[in-house]
């Protein structure tokens, strides 16, 4: 998982609200719960000694966006300078979280937060296509015309059925330029085509290698994309994430077996990796992390078990964190990658009371990975290696 989006958070020195929120909005009496919840996330902060100008940006931050359609949660991070983090995912929180301390409280944000997937979607007919980037308007493309042949006739008809073909040719050719386009300027993970096999196929054929590569098509797709397209969205970047993450444990397994130093697993080793700047992906499973609180100093790599450590290394004392949040904004500071490991959290977005699926009810790949087994719950692939500890 990328974790950049995590910076403004970790530049600041603190401290910082943290508050994951069920943001649901599909009952009646969705918008007094709504309120009820925000009061109790204020008075939550009020107790643990947040200040009244960050509690005052927190319920305003919550009470200004509109409601969600349909279940939905909220996770923002607030310093005493404004919203510093600030996202809707697409499921409640498992539990939530309202926090006032020293670092925002990132292990419960990287685990709730999915990994943000940059999402081309393409639809494509003979009259051309539309190409839509994430977040973005949709760009129409293409429209050359004619693109229906003349049915029968004989040799009088072939020019025009000439042209037909040559309007096809240029309008896909349009649409492949424009995916290639958006694909190189977004650096996007997936491409989701939708129409019929034909024009797809068409399409594909033109595209990029770098394109190609990251093209899903979806079958029976053409006419109407209807109500079902977002689904079929979240559903090809779930299976992008399950990618990456599957990419990152076998990394993890070859960069262990090598013997080099270049994989790490525990608390003391991992911390090492982190003080040396040396982590490439930081793995944790939240299920196994230790609770334990280290010294922490203004540079996110400062990081030890006694204040005495942080004097030794010349580092300002900010104060004590728990170590796994410490970590994380190391992670985040060094441009290292994040890979929550474990599957007791999983949830399917689109279901949210669906249970994970196991090898007794589903294909081997429909199983997403648990990860490989991390003494202390933590893990770390790492640029070089560092002396162990």
């Amino acid at each position: 998982m990328r974790v950049d989006w995590l910076r403004p958070a970790c530049d600041r020195p603190g401290p910082f609200a943290t508050v994951l929120i069920d943001a649901t909005h599909d009952t009646e009496d969705a918008a007094e719960l709504a309120r009820l919840r925000r009061r109790g996330v204020v008075d939550d902060l009020t107790d643990q000694g947040a200040p009244a100008a960050v509690r005052d940006v927190v319920d305003a931050a919550l009470a200004d966006v509109p409601p969600a359609d349909g279940t939905a949660g909220r996770v923002l991070v607030v310093d005493d300078t404004g919203v510093l983090v600030d996202r809707v995912t697409p499921v409640p929180p498992a539990a939530p979280v309202t926090r006032w301390g020293l670092l925002p409280g990132l292990l419960a944000v990287v685990t709730e937060v999915p990994e943000v997937v940059r999402t081309v979607t393409v639809h494509v007919d003979e009259a051309g296509g539309e190409v839509t980037v994430a977040g973005e308007e949709p760009v129409t493309v293409g429209g050359d015309m004619p693109v229906h042949k003349v049915p029968g006739g004989g040799p009088s008809h072939l020019p025009m059925q000439e042209r037909v073909e040559e309007s096809r040719r240029r309008n896909t050719a349009a649409v492949a330029e424009a995916v290639d386009r958006a694909v190189q300027r977004t650096g996007a993970d997936v491409v989701v085509l939708t129409g019929d096999a034909r024009t797809r196929g068409r399409l594909r054929d033109r595209l990029s290698r770098r394109s190609a590569e990251v093209l899903v098509e979806i079958e029976n797709s053409a006419g109407d994309r209807g109500a079902d397209l977002p689904d079929t969205v979240a559903r090809a970047e779930d299976d992008v994430r399950e990618r990456h993450r599957r990419a990152a444990f076998d990394r993890f397994a070859q960069a262990t077996g090598h013997g080099d130093g270049l994989a790490v697993t525990g608390e003391a080793d991992v911390l090492a990796a982190a003080r040396a700047q040396a982590v490439e992906t930081l793995l944790v499973d939240p299920a196994a992390v230790p609770a334990d609180d280290i010294w922490v100093g203004t540079d996110p790599a400062a990081l030890a078990a006694d204040e005495a450590g942080l004097t030794a290394m010349g580092s300002s004392v900010s104060g004590r964190a728990p170590v796994v949040d410490a970590l994380l904004r190391a992670a985040v500071a060094t441009d290292a990658d994040v890979v929550v490991t474990g599957q007791d959290g999983w949830r399917d977005p689109l279901d949210p009371d669906a249970r994970a699926p196991d090898a007794t009810d589903a294909r081997e790949d429909d199983v997403p990975d648990r990860g490989p087994a991390l003494r202390h719950g933590l893990g770390a692939v790492l640029r070089f290696a560092v002396a162990p500890t």
